[in-house]
């Protein structure tokens, strides 16, 4: 995947995070044909430790070299970064928000995203 092999390019210059928020494809809820397809089809999660199995299913699904962290059951995170289904985000130094990626799938821009990290850190 190719937020992997930026995490891998990046080093230690740049820590990238997953952050899983509620399932976005839970069964009986919207689904997409590919997971229909493949058989990856998960009860929306009601504890925190459920949410962390499909958290966990899906880095060993794709192999994700980077962490994920776990939003919590609140969705407190999913709510403040507006992050449904998903986003790219980052954070400065200072902890602010420096770029906010558009809603994806459709405006899911990893060249985009990659762009502006490559001009933050050449500044």
């Amino acid at each position: 995947m190719r937020l992997d092999e930026m995490a891998a390019s990046f080093g230690e210059k740049v820590k990238l995070f997953g952050v899983y928020i509620r399932e976005a494809h839970a069964d009986g809820e919207d689904q997409v044909i590919r997971n229909l397809e493949e058989g990856v089809i998960y009860q929306q999660p009601e504890t925190s430790d459920e949410r962390a199995d499909i958290a966990a299913a899906c880095m060993l699904r794709h192999n994700f070299s980077f962490p994920m962290l776990l939003d919590n059951m609140e969705n407190e995170a999913e709510e403040k970064y507006i992050s449904w289904p998903d986003r790219l985000y980052i954070i400065d130094s200072d902890g602010k928000i420096a770029y906010q990626g558009g809603l994806g799938p459709f405006y899911f821009d990893v060249d985009e995203f990659e762009t502006k990290l490559d001009s933050m850190l050449s500044s």
